[in-house]
């Protein structure tokens, strides 16, 4: 079968994103940040920071990894053992708050800042590496004396992180979108309520379907779909969805909804060197939120194409406000093979690490000619980490170092939402498909 294949895509040779690098990290694992919704809501923060512990997989011997949550002691034996180092090798430091704040304000309210100086200071040569690249998190990158990951030489430029505040709003995205010639669906951006029962309305009366997304929004955090259908009760409807977003200030897109055919994604590297595509993948998106991601795709089109586009002129564009690290292009393909962007995280994604997983895994040779399932199912087998794991072992399921295929369970997510997270490793879509499905009795999976 044939797919397409984007991995190394580049205006300019750039470094490897699996290539062993040769300095610590200290990887801060900010799911709680400025950049994905502007005030943190638990119904959005929640399962952000449940699988934070999967930053586990980034890091190698000597790394310090700091996470809103403590990492279970099976998942991280596991990680450890199958990327080939001891637990004890990488420092685990895990920051809770009782109430939601980004990772910087729950690291200073544990009184953390000084343990943090000092395992700076026994790792010459460290550097900070960030899910995301928001304002405290640089602070603390500053405040400790650490240079950011990709920065080394200048430091973050202030054009880059208005940048980074601005594609990661629906509004800003759209406009830069414009600018690059990126295709979006034709829509009105509100600043108040008024404008936005008005762009509502309008949207409804032309289109038939309309979609309501907050500015700042991630992870489908306030999205709402309407018809025309709703017009005689849109003022109550309204009101009651204004509501359930009370918490963020005003700001709304309203956007035509479109009928996609599949759910799309380009993932990429912004180096010193340019942008790089590290692949095109179709997302899994039942009831309308991501679960998963097939990569690659089944097959190229003139639209994935064009999304590959897309990513190298947005690419471009932050690698010339400065910015360095991880971005990605959403979108969606409709019947008749059109794109249309919805949006771009600017930002490690749910599928960042899996990317750099797979390559360490396999090797770069190995992984470019993989495919390669991820997926979070509820289960109906043993709710512990261990004993699933025990399954999958018996099973003959399970990735082992220098295999081709195989699953790794990369989190620990059971006693929060009961939900197995896994990735699927096979040398042709079939092949990984088939595993998928033996996983699936496995762990009756849903």
């Amino acid at each position: 079968m044939d797919t397409t294949r984007t991995i190394g895509t580049t205006d300019t040779a750039v470094p490897s994103t699996a290539s062993r690098r040769d300095y610590p990290l200290l990887v801060f694992g900010n799911f709680v940040n400025e950049l994905m919704v502007t005030v943190p809501v638990h119904r959005h923060a929640d399962a952000l920071v449940a699988v934070s512990p999967r930053k586990i997989w980034l890091t190698r011997p000597g790394d310090v990894l700091v996470t809103p949550r403590a990492m279970s002691k099976p998942l991280c034996d596991y990680a450890c053992e199958l990327l080939g180092f001891a637990p004890s090798d990488v420092t685990l430091i895990d920051a809770p708050t009782e109430g939601l704040a980004t990772l910087t304000a729950a690291v200073r309210a544990n009184a953390l800042v000084g343990r943090l100086r000092e395992e700076v200071r026994s790792r010459p040569g460290i550097r900070f590496q960030a899910f995301a690249q928001d304002r405290p998190a640089l602070d603390l990158a500053a405040e400790l004396g650490v240079p950011v990951e990709g920065y080394e030489e200048s430091g973050v430029p202030d054009a880059a992180v208005e940048a980074v505040y601005a594609v990661n709003t629906k509004s800003g995205f759209r406009r830069i979108a414009t600018e690059l010639g990126i295709r979006v669906a034709e829509g009105h951006t509100c600043a108040g309520p008024e404008d936005l029962a008005a762009a509502l309305r309008k949207v409804l009366d032309t289109k038939g379907a309309a979609v309501v997304k907050p500015l700042r929004g991630s992870n489908g955090y306030g999205v709402r779909f309407w018809e025309a259908g709703d017009l005689p009760r849109l003022d109550g409807d309204l009101a009651g969805y204004l509501d359930s977003v009370a918490e963020q200030p005003p700001g709304w897109v309203v956007e035509e909804r479109l009928d996609f055919a599949r759910v799309v994604t380009v993932e990429m590297e912004v180096y010193a060197a340019g942008p790089q595509v590290l692949h095109v993948g179709e997302m899994r998106t039942p009831n309308g939120s991501f679960s998963g991601q097939v990569t690659p795709l089944v097959a190229s089109s003139g639209a994935t194409d064009e999304l590959v586009r897309g990513g190298l002129a947005l690419g471009r564009r932050l690698h010339e406000a400065g910015y360095r690290g991880p971005f990605d292009i959403d979108g969606g393909i409709t019947a008749d093979d059109t794109l249309y962007a919805t949006e771009s995280n600017v930002r490690k994604t749910g599928c960042t690490y899996l990317d750099l997983l797979v390559r360490r895994l396999l090797g770069e040779e190995r992984a470019a000619a993989s495919v390669w399932i991820a997926d979070s199912r509820p289960g109906g087998v043993e709710a512990d980490f261990a004993s699933g794991l025990a399954r999958v072992r018996a099973a003959g399921l399970d990735f082992t170092p220098g295999a081709d295929e195989g699953v790794v369970l990369t989190a620990d997510t059971l006693a929060f939402d009961g939900k197995w997270r896994y990735l699927v490793l096979g040398r042709t879509r079939e092949r990984t498909e088939e595993l998928e499905t033996r996983l699936a009795d496995t762990l009756k999976l849903a």
